[in-house]
């Protein structure tokens, strides 16, 4: 091969030439050496969020995963990232297999998802349902004991109003390595018959649970590669549940539940079974509760375009004459901002615990703020 060499009478403007040729080529020759990518459009109040906290640790982790750093930053290492501004909106380019699931999102699993300690998490659905139906009103609680038995009916209505508040927060990291993490968490349900003119519109039943969870990242390859299901949540729970009233309507157990997750695309798979923590007879509101709220239960949740459509199903694990358990349905969909419509529909027992014994059908409609996933 020959060389020529190049004449340039002394001209600088040979100099700016070379110079566009090497900067329209080099950004084509970079796009060519980076893995397939897709854009993660991330809101500016995420990052307004982050200035109000006071640890510089924390403050750096939230803003690390407001921008989406935390996504494509993993072992130690840095994929090949491009940020850009577009509207007000910062856009991320992260390589697709950063992606954090539906698991990692809501427990923190993936070492690029932790988050810290005490900080508040969502944990269950946050929903309010102004148009809540009962076809059959309970109307006079029962239970084996003769202490929590009510001998006359109560005046309630068959519409109320439904609400649920839930959240959670870590309080231990990394147990072991960088896996599992223990989590406080607490949901209250409420019933208020708030039409009921007649009762002073009373509540009628609030349900507390606290928990402290255990949970731990799994992975099973096999199982994943023979099923297409991710295996990728365990757990375990102690779990407290009351209604905090006074007899004959007082109604209470304690439970230690396990808790498997699997995965896949847009669709999560939860099986809880627990172990209820017996009682002295004399002292038991609910001597039988296994027997009608079940001893494990089934979630099946499904994301899409912003809908997000979950089933619950609970079974007392026995296949005859005394087979019980429930259903309930609800479906979550985009209005505005992070305002969702919400439906939902249970049939069975146990809708709440006054009525663990009580088989009837419920149909709420209202909006709800935080979904499972």
């Amino acid at each position: 091969m020959k060389l020529h060499r190049i004449t340039t009478n002394n001209n600088p403007r040979w100099r700016l030439n070379i110079a566009f040729c090497l900067a329209s080529v080099f950004p084509t020759w970079v796009m060519a050496q980076t893995p397939a990518v897709e854009y993660k459009t991330l809101d500016e109040r995420e990052l307004r969020s982050c200035l109000f906290i006071a640890d510089d640790q924390l403050r750096l982790r939230c803003f690390d995963g407001a921008t989406g750093r935390s996504a494509v930053v993993k072992d130690g290492t840095t994929p090949a990232a491009v940020a850009e501004l577009d509207g007000g909106f910062l856009l991320f380019k992260q390589p697709l297999d950063t992606q954090l699931s539906w698991f990692d999102r809501r427990w923190e699993l993936d070492p690029s998802s932790k988050q810290g300690k005490f900080q508040v998490r969502p944990y269950k659905p946050v929903y309010l349902l102004p148009l809540y139906f009962n076809n059959t009103p309970n109307k006079r609680p029962s239970s084996p004991n003769p202490l929590n038995r009510v001998e006359s009916d109560q005046d309630i209505d068959s519409e109320e109003v439904k609400f649920q508040l839930s959240l959670k927060t870590k309080v231990l990291e990394n147990v072991v390595g960088d896996n599992g993490d223990v989590w406080f968490g607490y949901t209250q349900s409420s019933r208020w018959q708030v039409y009921n003119n007649e009762l002073s519109r009373p509540f009628r039943e609030t349900n507390y649970e606290p928990e402290v969870m255990f949970t731990w990242r799994s992975s099973w390859a096999e199982f994943a590669d023979t099923t297409g299901w991710n295996p990728r949540l365990l757990g375990l729970s102690l779990n407290h549940q009351s209604n905090g009233r006074s007899l004959p309507l007082s109604r209470s157990w304690n439970r230690l539940i396990g808790m498997v997750g699997f995965e896949r695309q847009d669709t999560t798979f939860q099986v809880r079974p627990w172990v209820r923590f017996q009682e002295d007879e004399a002292d038991d509101d609910n001597p039988d509760i296994s027997d009608y709220m079940g001893r494990v239960d089934y979630l099946l949740v499904h994301k899409t375009q912003g809908h997000e459509i979950s089933l619950l199903a609970r079974h007392n694990n026995k296949f005859s004459a005394n087979s019980r358990g429930a259903v309930q349905m609800d479906w979550a969909f985009p209005i505005r901002s992070n305002l969702r419509g919400h439906v939902q529909f249970f049939s069975g027992y146990g809708e709440s615990l006054i009525d663990y014994n009580h088989r009837s059908d419920y149909l709420g409609m209202g909006v709800s703020l935080v979904g499972w996933y």
